[in-house]
């Protein structure tokens, strides 16, 4: 294989212009800006819903979520009757990077969903908010070096929720870490590909948006990434999903209870509410003994299942037992999924879902602006082994919109200010890249499925055929060898073939 440039990729959850171009004009992230006059930039169009499970999973796959069978940071399973996250999942399918470690020297940092760790590359290092801080490393050996060099853990263990303050110092100590063990291990391992990654910016974005907290991690950033500018490396910078500013929360499971289509069953729940126990106040007496990892790790499911926060409101898995699943006919997920519980060959079910899609479409918040831009039919998106799991009907959040997807709550908008985060996510995300591979200027339509198959094509190798994602040729430099060179697309083995057989076969056992 011809010596091709590093590749450096910066991962950055819930990265977007909108944030930062004030911050980039005064002067203050002279490094990104740097990237974006040098490079080629333009918006990066996540998956639906706009949540980093499953845009992780899709940009390192350059598959749908139909193709993964996740769907958000909860499925929900309308055979079985729960709510839950496919784990066993996560880490099933190939994803870009091993596929270039098995020519070149890659190393993996951060990234969302990784966990456990692959053992594939230099190295690979699990990131939030879904690693655990035991077992978070390939090789093993590599998890006490973290921790005694750097002294750097991929959960933050102080609770932003409980006390703000102390999280986001911890959280900027947790990120310019991250940052330095990374170009540490780059240079150690000679690599070809490193890819760092935090989750945590986004954090920042959800509970302070332009406050002094998110800036100092921006500025962090900034300075890490001047170590890899101006060295002849191919830099990208690359989000998830974007974030926007919240001006309404819109409680969709309240709506549905409203509306006649969700029935709770949580008089457990509403009693504890009643009685002054919540998630929050346990958080506000945990955080500060240092015992919230361990609580969380060891309290019984069936007490979280009926402990809301101070709202009264249950998420997750706690749905599961909360819901009235005989009496219920739609169920939603936050920020976009949701859900018919309605045999799908019936004429009740296509009535149900035309009545709430046209009633979502037209929905308004208590000042009169929309709360929806746009509603889709689960199938006219998702494409795979996993549709016939997949939400019957997804909305797309109107900007300055946080649709909360727990139960419980009595109001169906509230303000930010209520729920405590002041940042949201939205479809439109951040991608700047710069190096001797890439040309000047903007680059339109660009989707976070098609950055697997482009950057297998930089690094020269086969792409895999079923990435739904497309190799984006318009972004590199006229004379670069990726620009002058067609993709190359390998062949399916007959072992991937006979995995996916098996797959299909268990999947259909199930049914």
């Amino acid at each position: 294989m011809e010596e091709r440039p590093p590749t450096i990729i910066f991962g950055l959850d819930g990265a977007h212009f909108e944030l930062i171009e004030p911050w980039i004009e005064e002067g203050k992230l002279p490094n990104i800006r740097k990237a974006i006059e040098s490079g080629v930039s333009g918006d990066l169009f996540s998956v639906l819903p706009p949540v980093t499970s499953p845009n992780w999973k899709s940009y390192l796959t350059g598959k749908n979520p139909g193709k993964l069978g996740i769907y958000w940071w909860e499925n929900v399973d309308i055979d079985n009757k729960r709510v839950y996250y496919p784990e066993h999942r996560k880490n099933r399918e190939t994803e870009f990077w091993e596929i270039i470690a098995e020519n070149e020297r890659t190393g993996v940092m951060g990234v969302p969903t990784t966990h456990p760790p692959k053992s594939a590359g230099e190295f690979v290092v699990s990131g939030a908010p879904d690693a655990t801080n035991e077992d978070f490393t390939f090789p093993e050996s590599l998890e006490q070096r973290l921790v005694d060099e750097y002294d750097y853990l991929p959960i933050v263990e102080s609770e932003l929720r409980a006390t703000p303050d102390r999280a986001a110092e911890d959280i900027l100590e947790a990120i310019d870490a991250k940052f330095e063990a990374a170009a540490d291990l780059y240079e150690e391992g000679d690599l070809d590909l490193l890819q760092v990654t935090t989750f945590y910016i986004n954090s920042l974005h959800h509970y302070f948006w332009d406050d002094e907290y998110t800036l100092r991690g921006w500025k962090i950033i900034d300075r890490h990434l001047g170590t890899y500018l101006d060295e002849g490396y191919d830099v990208i910078l690359m989000s998830d999903h974007g974030s926007n500013e919240i001006e309404t929360v819109f409680h969709i499971n309240t709506w549905l209870e409203k509306e006649g289509y969700l029935e709770l069953d949580a008089d457990a729940a509403q009693l504890a509410h009643r009685l002054g126990i919540n998630r929050d106040r346990v958080l506000r007496l945990l955080s500060p003994l240092g015992l919230l990892g361990f609580a969380k790790k060891h309290a019984p499911q069936a007490i979280k299942n009926i402990v809301p926060d101070e709202q009264g409101e249950l998420s997750r898995e706690s749905k599961t037992d909360n819901i009235n699943w005989n009496t219920t006919k739609v169920i939603a997920s936050g920020q976009g999924p949701v859900y018919l519980n309605v045999d799908r060959d019936s004429e009740q079910y296509t009535g149900i879902r035309e009545q709430v899609m046209n009633s979502l479409a037209e929905l308004t918040d208590d000042n009169g602006a929309k709360v929806i831009s746009d509603v889709h039919k689960g199938e006219t998106i998702y494409s795979g082994e996993y549709t016939n799991e997949a939400p019957d009907i997804v909305v797309e959040q109107a900007p300055g919109v946080h649709i909360q997807g727990g139960i419980g709550r009595e109001k169906v908008f509230t303000g930010a200010d209520e729920d405590g985060w002041e940042g949201e996510n939205k479809r439109e995300g951040l991608f700047v890249a710069t190096g001797p591979s890439f040309r000047q200027g903007t680059i339109s339509d660009l989707s976070i499925l098609d950055l697997a198959p482009t950057v297998l094509h930089l690094r020269g190798h086969e792409i895999p055929q079923d990435m739904d994602g497309e190799v984006r040729l318009d972004m590199f430099d006229s004379e670069s060898r990726a620009a002058k060179s067609n993709p190359a697309y390998r062949e399916e083995s007959t072992k991937e073939r006979e995995k996916k057989l098996i797959r299909q076969a268990v999947r259909n056992s199930q049914l």
